[in-house]
């Protein structure tokens, strides 16, 4: 049979009289490779994506939460990506409650270490980590601790790796906690330590010398202090902590990088001022953490906090910005250099409305960035692949508006208390395939639309309602299998092959999304019938098989219970009327068969059906 695929280019309301239609022209499958790009990840209702690691060969390991709506039930997912942000493996991790992972790091060995929050039955968080394999996420050993708390960072040593967090004293204190591991994952050291109130270290760094420094902030009602901790080789503690607020406000350190200078950068947020909204925070020391330089970035009406920094050459920065919040909080990179100077700025924007970044890496000449897109209630991973200003594409992302301020914060120290009973155990993990849904996105177009009908008989038509015209968006509708009906606007009709399938791309700008949906062709239910009245009412008289499509061949015949046949036909739309040689039969059991011939996804098929129907009177 002819196979015809249409192309129509057309503005909106369509289609056009068929003449205007022409020429025509097949849209191509897939997208083309891009080097830059948006991508949101799919695998239940709500995903959420919290670190990303870059591999040697580009390939690129997204690491975070899976899980499906109003359930308790969530396993901590990874998926590895080729560096065009195609899937190549994607699995979950499961201990039978919920399970997060916070970070990831590639290893000296070559394999990916994983920290994630894992919970009993009580609810408890227990901090964990595992190694898994980059092949195919195999698990090559995985830890829970066995006290209360949690590790969701990961900063690397000359000779291990750090976990950082905190540690459970009680419901109302919490003690910041760094934990040396060694690659088998076997506890070198720990350290635990604060005072009364909350506190958690955030990323550390390990200067030539062999010394750690440490990001991190304090908690008390209603405030809250940033935190600079340093610590040995060993993990003692050779001075005071130092604590740096700006007034009374919430203020928070959690990243730290160190500056060609011999100095530090810090960065978190801070919160309190008259506005009421969070903004992003950094301030520099000398290594002993004397306060040199502070400022503050922010956006009217928005929530901004540091969600990560990273290092360049030329003693510049690139930090991640958002926060969680009602406000709309905006996805955002920025760099800067040692002054603090903005050297550009960009918001992304996911598939929905609220989209955080998490962390950020450098890929090839630029960056991949990871975090969550939000749209409705379900949130999804998300993925940008920028190049090394930051862009994802001609069109997105778009300047995010940032303001710098300088501020001047208040600088205290305190020797904590230290606390002891820190310990660690082999955890068995469930590990499973994933499926992952991808979507390519730039900017939020809109190209949904409704087909009246989901199945068609051969030669049927449909009608076609597109939902959003986005002004400035150029739209592009590929039909498959179909003509438009050149009177009819939006109507369709079945010309050729097993299915209808509608494309509608939207482009802006070197951005573009597009949405397919199918019409099976010939794929409605046959119906038989299990009984039938033949009173001469005209409702439900005649036995016969009910085909909502057209048959090229049907053959019925009815049998009674002792195997004497009644009744055939060749006829598909005759039945049978209840009668045995001109005589009404008895209110009976009867047996049928048919065999016929139809068309199912554009294949002509043989069917042989056969059942029994009650005869009532």
């Amino acid at each position: 049979m002819k196979h015809i695929k249409l192309r129509v280019n057309l503005p909106l309301p369509l289609p056009l009289p068929l003449p205007l239609l022409l020429p025509l022209l097949l849209l191509t499958t897939h997208l083309p490779a891009q080097e830059v790009f948006q991508k949101t990840y799919d695998h239940f209702f709500t995903d959420r994506a919290n670190a990303v690691e870059v591999l040697p060969n580009g390939n690129m390991v997204l690491v975070g939460a899976t899980g499906l709506q109003n359930s308790s039930q969530q396993n901590l997912q990874v998926v590895m990506l080729n560096e065009m942000g195609e899937k190549l493996w994607s699995k979950t991790y499961s201990n039978g409650q919920r399970t997060e992972a916070m970070d990831i790091m590639r290893t000296s060995d070559g394999n990916l270490l994983v920290v994630f929050d894992a919970f009993n039955n009580s609810g408890e968080a227990k901090a964990s980590w595992m190694k898994i394999s980059p092949q195919d996420g195999s698990v090559v050993w995985s830890r829970r601790a066995l006290p209360s708390s949690r590790l969701p960072k990961i900063s690397r040593l000359q000779d291990g790796y750090l976990l950082t967090g905190d540690f459970v004293i009680s419901s109302t204190d919490r003690d910041a906690m760094a934990v040396k591991i060694n690659e088998n994952g076997d506890v070198v050291w720990y350290k635990i330590f604060g005072e009364p109130g909350y506190e958690q270290l955030g990323e550390c760094w390990q200067d030539p010398f062999g010394f750690i420094h440490c990001s991190g902030y304090h908690i008390e009602t209603n405030e809250s202090q940033g935190i600079y901790a340093r610590f040995s080789a060993t993990g003692d503690m050779p001075g005071p902590i130092q604590r740096y607020s700006i007034g009374s406000n919430t203020d928070l350190l959690s990243h730290i990088s160190p500056l060609e200078n011999d100095g530090l950068l810090f960065a978190g947020n801070s919160q309190g001022f008259n506005d009421g909204n969070a903004r992003a925070w950094t301030l520099t020391t000398d290594r002993s953490g004397n306060l040199k330089t502070s400022y503050t970035y922010g956006i009217d009406n928005k929530h901004i906090g540091v969600t990560d920094l990273i290092t360049l050459p030329g003693d510049q920065f690139l930090l991640s910005l958002g926060r969680p919040a009602p406000s709309g909080t905006p996805a955002i990179l920025i760099k800067i250099n040692a002054q603090n100077d903005m050297l550009w700025q960009n918001t992304y924007k996911g598939d929905g409305t609220g989209n955080i970044l998490w962390q950020v890496k450098p890929h090839d000449d630029g960056f991949a960035t990871v975090g969550t897109s939000t749209s409705g209630s379900q949130t999804n991973f998300f993925l940008a692949k920028t190049d090394n200003e930051g862009k994802a594409g001609d069109c997105c992302p778009t300047a995010s508006g940032l303001k710098r301020e300088t501020v001047t914060p208040e600088q205290t120290a305190f020797v904590p208390e230290e606390t002891i009973g820190f310990s660690a155990q082999n955890a068995i993990l469930t590990v499973a395939d994933a499926s992952v849904i991808a979507n390519t996105i730039c900017l939020p177009i809109e190209v949904d639309f409704e087909i009246a009908d989901s199945t068609l008989c051969p030669g049927e038509c449909t009608q076609i309602t597109l939902l959003d015209n986005i002004v400035g968006v150029s739209y592009s509708l590929n039909i498959e299998g179909a003509e438009p009906d050149p009177v009819i606007p939006g109507r369709i009709c079945h010309t050729d092959g097993g299915n209808i399938v509608v494309t509608r791309k939207g482009s802006f700008n070197g951005c573009e999304i597009k949405l397919s949906k199918s019409v099976e062709i010939g794929s409605k239910e046959d119906i038989f019938p299990n009984a039938f009245t033949p009173n001469g009412d005209g409702a439900n008289d005649v036995f016969r098989p009910v085909f909502p499509c057209e048959v090229v061949f049907s053959n019925l015949r009815v049998f009674s219970r002792w195997g004497e046949l009644v009744f055939e036909t060749d006829e598909p739309l005759t039945g049978w009327d209840g009668r045995i040689n001109g005589l009404d039969a008895a209110s009976d059991v009867y047996v049928w068969r048919v065999e016929y011939e139809a068309i199912r996804a554009g294949t002509q098929l043989q069917f042989v059906e056969k059942g029994d129907v009650t005869l009532l009177r």
